[in-house]
């Protein structure tokens, strides 16, 4: 096993001089700048051991000293004041980004929404300096939000509110839609839900029923203000499980599929959506079921169970995929899905249409295995075919207490962010929830600071930081695979 150690020289000094590393009979590149990246770690086989860094200061950006990426505390220190536009505001002792599957950044990236225990509650930063932009809008009943995920609504928020949903201007502080709905739902989508890749559909639930929202209808539908809303169907009842009760509901990102996440153990579901009456129904999902299998049927919709999971689109075939941490307990042995045979690791792709399971992690290289993925994040809506993972730590192991980057092609490609450093045991909002920004090259992440650390913080006082992996490539200059199948026709 070879383990580096962050104090004594800087990883890509370290790593210059390694043409390549092979193991299990594949050859690794120690590092590579994909376009617009700064050159990364990106061997996936390597096992580091995690500094003993200090905190940094506010807004003071330092170097990873494993990593060589940038970091920066975008979030201020209890007490601290600032000013808005709308007034003057207090840091609070938490002050974050709401969830892994939560962008934060808006559609054009010149924003960024995070949540504060101190004054107000909503907080809008600048997307590239993170000083505080704007405060929350007094007009504006927030309950659970994501930000518009179009260009053409780069300031809006997509706002379920008990029996209403809504767009907002955050910045002109104007409601732009609204809707009635048929029941008071439960935040958006149970609290983890998106709306679909194009910012038209959206799924909403109570405790037992899902429906869906068109929230912007295309010809031959009547166009907005029309009110498109899909009948409820009790996902619930007769579900099958033990425990039918919903942990999350999102629409997929085409709006061809809606997925139900049950309590317990992360058992997802997927639903066809019915483009003319937006009704849903369970999907067959048996064409290309795993052959180990956890729970529930294919026939019912059942995929291989995922905890902490996110959708996207992979450019490879466009189709709609989730990606989350393996939980059916079959890391380390051997399973087949279509004729294939493989170890997984902990990180897992699943097709929605039939269940097709890709492992994007080897469980081991080298002998060396890779501790139990956390929280995948697949909000890199202009960067597709890439997922990012934040690890639990896990000693002499590869990806311990790290942010990554995987390919979703199965080549078990990875980028090397940085290190958590976050003491979260029996703190939910101390969990760092990494999330990217819709271009991939920066991620933002939570940490108390208090965990492998020379300088600490305090275990209670939670904030957000961002890692900074941009290079001197023009983004522009790099457009992103465009994706297929994003509007769901009649």
């Amino acid at each position: 096993m070879t383990r580096y150690t962050a104090g004594s020289l800087k990883p890509l000094a370290i790593l210059a001089g390694l043409v390549g590393v092979v193991a299990c009979g594949i050859a690794y590149a120690a590092t590579a700048a994909y376009p617009g990246f700064m050159t990364m770690v990106t061997d996936p086989s390597l096992v580091f051991a995690i500094p003993q860094a200090p905190k940094s200061a506010y807004l003071a950006a330092v170097i990873d000293s494993t990593f060589g990426t940038r970091l920066t505390r975008i979030a201020g220190d209890p007490g601290q004041t600032f000013s808005t536009p709308t007034g003057n505001g207090t840091w609070g002792t938490d002050a974050r980004h709401h969830y892994s599957k939560d962008q934060p950044w808006s559609s054009d990236g010149s924003l960024i929404a995070i949540q504060n225990t101190g004054s107000p509650s909503q907080l809008i930063l600048d997307g590239n300096t993170y000083a505080v932009k704007y405060g929350k809008c007094s007009n504006y009943s927030l309950g659970d939000d994501r930000w518009h995920p179009s260009l053409l609504h780069p300031h809006e928020r997509i706002n379920a509110n008990g029996s209403e949903l809504m767009w907002f201007d955050v910045v002109s502080c104007t409601k732009t839609r609204t809707w009635a709905l048929p029941f008071s739902v439960s935040f958006l989508g149970s609290g983890e839900g998106n709306p679909s890749f194009d910012g038209r559909f959206v799924a909403l639930a109570d405790a037992t029923r899902a429906f869906v929202v068109d929230m912007d209808p295309q010809s031959p539908f009547a166009a907005y203000p029309s009110q498109r809303i899909g009948p409820a169907y009790n996902v619930s009842t007769g579900c099958g499980l033990a425990d039918c009760s919903i942990d999350w509901v999102s629409i997929s990102p085409s709006g061809k599929y809606l997925v139900v996440n049950y309590n317990p153990g992360a058992q997802p579901r997927v639903f066809d959506v019915n483009p003319t009456t937006l009704a849903i129904s369970p999907r067959d999902v048996t064409a290309n079921p795993p052959s180990y299998f956890c729970d529930g049927t294919t026939v019912g919709g059942y995929i291989y169970k995922l905890g902490h999971a996110d959708m996207t689109i992979d450019p490879s075939d466009g189709e709609d995929v989730i990606v989350g941490s393996e939980h059916c307990s079959q890391t380390g042995k051997t399973i087949t899905s279509n004729g294939r045979s493989f170890v997984p690791g902990t990180v897992i792709k699943v097709r929605l249409k039939d269940g097709y399971v890709t492992s994007l992690t080897d469980d081991k290289i080298n002998n060396i295995g890779e501790p139990q993925a956390h929280h995948i994040s697949t909000r890199n809506y202009d960067r597709l075919g890439w997922a990012y993972v934040g690890y639990y730590s896990g000693s002499g192991e590869r990806f311990s207490d790290e942010i990554i980057a995987v390919k979703l092609d199965g080549s078990k490609a990875v980028q090397r962010f940085t290190h958590r450093h976050s003491a979260f045991s029996g703190c939910y909002r101390c969990e760092p929830h990494a999330v990217p920004s819709r271009d991939g090259r920066r991620v933002i992440w939570t940490s108390n600071w208090a965990q492998d650390c020379s300088t600490c913080g305090t275990t209670s006082v939670v904030q957000d930081y961002v890692v900074d992996a941009r290079g001197t490539t023009n983004p522009d200059a790099v457009p992103p695979t465009s994706p297929k199948n994003l509007h769901l026709g009649p």
